[in-house]
């Protein structure tokens, strides 16, 4: 099986040059007095925009780092990202998990990133968040790879898919609040993904609903086309970020317990 693209480094860049772009022009509309909108309202929703194209350009500067370190062969194993049971996670998580079973709000626990196990052969393990590529599904077993590790983080190239980037620091610890579940368990999970698109939409809108009200109320079509492209580019850097999973994507060799077939 020939290596795959990694659709990462596009994406990534992507929404950098997007996010870049809608900050700058939300500076000029939030600073424009011909522009009924309350300045505030604009320059509050950039912050965490700004955050992202930062943080994602020290990031890209690691990636450039560690994709320049020697390689070195290790067995690669994908994990879904589960929040803890309710009742095993401490007396405060436990209590907003009854509360919310008791409103119908299914509290069970769900997957929502992919973790990588990296075990070397002096048997270390370290652990590694990526972001999503569509072919990760297909990792329902242990496969060979190699790792390189610089700025913190490791790029992982796996054997006869492709490469991995990473969406976290690398530890040598599991990370802490959460469950690391192998794809070939995952059938067992309730459901995919607690953090889909559409809930990471919700909470972004949220945050700039007060100036999405202001755009409508005044009939400001432009500004309102404005929020709306500068919460889709935030929402996906956002879920490159932190790795999120597309909803809906359960392995379904993991559905079935098996590993597929590759050529």
């Amino acid at each position: 099986m020939a290596n795959r693209r990694a659709r990462a480094p596009m994406v990534v860049i992507g929404s950098v040059v997007a996010l870049a772009a809608l900050i700058a022009l939300g500076y000029r509309l939030g600073t424009d007095p011909r522009v009924e909108q309350r300045e505030g309202d604009i320059l509050v929703a950039l912050a965490p925009g700004t955050f992202l194209v930062l943080s994602w350009l020290v990031r890209l500067v690691q990636w450039w780092d560690a994709a320049r370190a020697p390689a070195r062969r290790v067995m690669v194993t994908a994990h879904l990202a589960q929040s803890p049971q309710p009742g095993s996670a401490g007396r405060v998580t436990a209590a907003a998990g009854a509360v919310s079973a008791a409103g119908g709000i299914d509290a069970g626990p769900k997957g929502y990133s992919v973790w990588l196990t990296v075990s070397g052969r002096d048997g270390g393990v370290l652990h590694q968040r990526v972001v999503w590529e569509p072919w990760l599904r297909e990792l329902t077993r242990p496969r060979q790879a190699t790792v390189r590790h610089g700025s913190g983080v490791s790029v992982v190239d796996v054997a006869g898919y492709g490469r991995l980037w990473p969406a976290s620091l690398t530890l040598r610890r599991r990370p802490y609040g959460v469950r690391l579940i192998p794809f070939r368990k995952a059938q067992r999970l309730p459901k995919e993904n607690s953090l889909s698109h559409g809930r990471l939409a919700c909470l972004l809108l949220l945050f700039v609903a007060p100036g999405l009200a202001g755009a409508v109320t005044q009939g400001a079509w432009a500004l309102l086309g404005w929020w709306v492209a500068y919460v889709v580019a935030s929402m996906v850097a956002t879920g490159a970020w932190f790795g999120i999973i597309p909803p809906g994507v359960l392995p379904e060799a993991a559905r079935r317990g098996r590993a597929p077939t590759t050529s």
